[in-house]
């Protein structure tokens, strides 16, 4: 999967379920009792159902190549003023406690 990278973010279309690419673990950064998963590059897709799967490069790639994945990519990228809010316009979070 060099030659097409996929980002943190990138939405897929599984088995027709939604799911984005969460976190991209390099080779040897996951720290596992199973050595083979450390010695290549993993994806780790978080679906809308809330379930997380992390999977190899080479077998999402051979999920692409056989049509099981689909890659949706942004035909317009998002405009910098809408993808992070700036200090004047940024949502504060409810504490939760009742108070304002």
């Amino acid at each position: 999967m060099k030659k097409t990278v996929l980002k943190v973010g990138t939405l897929i279309r599984d088995h027709n379920r939604i799911g984005v690419i969460s976190k991209v673990v390099e080779v040897g950064q996951l720290d596992t009792n199973v050595p083979i998963i450390s010695w290549r590059a993993n994806y780790e897709i978080t679906y809308t159902d809330g379930t997380t799967l992390l999977l190899s490069c080479k077998a999402l790639e051979n999920m692409i190549k056989n049509g099981v994945v689909e890659i949706y990519y942004s035909t317009t990228p998002l405009p910098l003023s809408l993808a992070i809010p700036s200090g004047s316009h940024a949502i504060e979070e409810d504490s939760g406690d009742g108070t304002e």
